[in-house]
């Protein structure tokens, strides 16, 4: 049994068989090897594109930094604390953007966030999308949490998109949802932690317990179609499972592939490169806060959907997308964030996919709850086509996800 070594490289396409008994052993390509034939070393202007490595590892240092902006916490035992924020978590997060009652005459405003932040009860433990592993209750059970820039949260305020009346009337307006070049999102999964587990971990204090990030999706909107790109503490159960692990700027080997006996391992720590481990110290990185970024590994970037000969591209993260990194590819599942007229969510992310075992020879574990969009978008999921022309059905939302689920009806618009 083979499986696929690369994230951003190609992946055979997946089929549904019409039976158990018709399906063959499922074969995940092996040998296509890592694609690092960019220069990593350039001043190139074009980096986004031509060293995603490089500018997404550029991007994670500097949105961890430790914020300057830090307040004191009550613990569940009475006693306070201070917070340990990275920049990103004193961005406007998604319960601040898009509040429960919204007010169109009072939208929220960026300076407000802070104390958004400092509310003990903002998170609640899910199991975020852990559709496979949901049995394992003895498994620390994490809370994800997604912040934006600023650059990210005005244009969603601006344009009325972050209450459902609003997004139906930006729907009617013509216009088309697209973010500004420097908009910014990160999205935080965190688990419980002891005290003694801290140097492990990026860690902060959420409603008044001590949590360690475990994962971390960052976009942006340096490209049309966003650069995404995921990172995970070393350690994590599983990490490389399935799609493996390709970083071509911070570390060595460039290329961990994945287990093909047995889900669920521990993958041995890359070592970091210098020109990596010198953004941090250049960044102003240093004592415990450094050592603790030191365990943070890129899992992989995606910059488009598919290749050249239009094998889809595929990208998950073992904690985010749990149950379905088999088929996970960040673009092209942000690609359905979209809206109906009315301005409500058009297309759930799992439901429309059947559940497929990847082989009946396949050990248990290897098996898949969902299939997820991956490859190219269908055209015809936003746009009807007829004799008289075309008529717009779904309104992308340029990505982000947040617009459609998060935003909430105003009672009085």
């Amino acid at each position: 049994m083979r499986r696929i070594p690369i994230l951003i490289a190609t992946f055979a396409l997946l089929t549904s068989p019409t039976s158990a008994q018709e399906q063959e052993p499922y074969q995940f390509p092996l040998g296509l090897g890592p694609n690092c034939n960019h220069n990593v070393h350039g001043n190139d202007q074009a980096i986004p594109a031509n060293q995603p490595y490089r500018f997404m590892w550029q991007k994670f240092v500097k949105l961890n930094r430790m914020a300057r902006i830090q307040w004191e916490v009550v613990l569940a035992n009475g006693q306070t604390a201070s917070t340990n924020n990275a920049v990103w978590e004193t961005f406007a997060e998604d319960g601040f953007t898009f509040p429960s009652d919204p007010d169109p005459a009072n939208p929220p405003q960026w300076e407000d966030r802070i104390e958004y932040l400092k509310r003990q009860d903002r998170a609640q433990p899910v199991r975020a999308l852990h559709v496979a592993s949901a049995g394992d209750s003895s498994d620390p059970q994490p809370i994800e949490l997604v912040y934006r820039n600023r650059a990210a949260f005005d244009y969603i305020i601006d344009n009325g998109l972050w209450y459902t009346q609003g997004i139906a009337a930006f729907f009617k307006s013509g216009q088309e949802v697209e973010f500004p070049t420097d908009a910014i999102e990160v999205k935080g999964n965190y688990i419980p932690i002891t005290e003694d587990q801290k140097p492990q971990y990026h860690w902060n204090y959420i409603n008044g317990e001590l949590y360690g990030l475990v994962a971390s999706h960052v976009i942006t909107k340096d490209l049309p179609n966003w650069t995404w790109a995921t990172f995970e503490q070393w350690s994590n159960a599983g990490r490389c499972d399935f799609l493996g692990c390709r970083d071509c700027f911070g570390q060595t080997p460039v290329f961990t592939p994945s287990h093909t006996d047995k889900v669920g391992q521990t993958y041995p720590a890359e070592t970091q490169t210098a020109r990596l481990l010198d953004l941090y110290r250049k960044a102003g990185y240093e004592g415990a806060y450094f050592e603790a970024y030191k365990q943070y590994r890129i899992k992989g970037v995606m910059i488009d959907f598919a290749d050249s000969t239009g094998n889809p591209n595929f990208l998950g993260n073992s904690v985010t997308e749990d149950g379905f990194v088999q088929t996970a590819s960040c673009m092209s599942c942000h690609a359905r964030a979209a809206v109906t007229p009315d301005g409500k969510n058009a297309f759930p992310i799992f439901g429309e996919f059947q559940g497929w075992p990847l082989s009946q020879t396949t050990p248990s574990q290897f098996g898949i709850t969902f299939i997820t969009p991956f490859g190219y978008p269908d055209r015809n999921w936003y746009t009807t086509f007829n004799g008289n022309g075309s008529q717009r059905l779904f309104l992308q939302t340029d990505f982000v996800w947040a617009i459609p689920f998060k935003a909430q009806p105003a009672k009085n618009p």
